[in-house]
């Protein structure tokens, strides 16, 4: 199993339903969903998945699942794009954590640049980014640090 940094940036694509995907969560303790993963295409069922946050703060890791399928060609997410024919490489995704960032402690960008984390580079524009087994280590650790603080 591999561990992969997907990506959001609310200012391209702002998740018009998010309020009511964390509320499935929460209700239901998981989320499913289709994310592009840029142009990766070794993500497989069962790999580990980080949701990043960035654009505008609170920029941070928002999210934690696990692949549901392997990455399959599939319409570009982008309306615009979509509508010009162009096409994205996907999984579908489970979500087992999704945070609002604007409403709830995340995992923040900064904290990201210390430590063993900073053997990462967090910035990338694209999806689907392997994290190597040592820092996916550490922000397991991290992570459950976050989450077990949370009322």
């Amino acid at each position: 199993m591999n561990t992969y940094l997907l990506t959001w940036n609310p200012a391209r694509w702002p998740w018009p339903e998010l309020a009511e995907s964390i509320r499935e969560m929460k209700i239901t303790g998981r989320y499913h969903e289709r994310w592009s993963c840029g142009r990766n295409r070794k993500i497989v069922e069962g790999d580990r998945l980080f949701l990043l946050r960035q654009g505008l703060e609170p920029r941070g890791i928002v999210g934690s699942g696990w692949a549901t399928s392997d990455v399959f060609d599939d319409w570009h997410w982008d309306e615009a794009r979509r509508a010009a024919g162009q096409r994205a490489w996907c999984i579908e995704m489970e979500f087992d954590v999704l945070l609002d960032a604007e409403r709830e402690p995340i995992l923040p960008r900064a904290r990201l640049s210390e430590g063993v984390l900073g053997q990462m580079y967090w910035d990338s524009q694209s999806s689907g980014v392997l994290i190597s087994d040592n820092v996916a280590r550490q922000l397991e650790r991290e992570w459950a640090r976050l989450l077990s603080a949370r009322p």
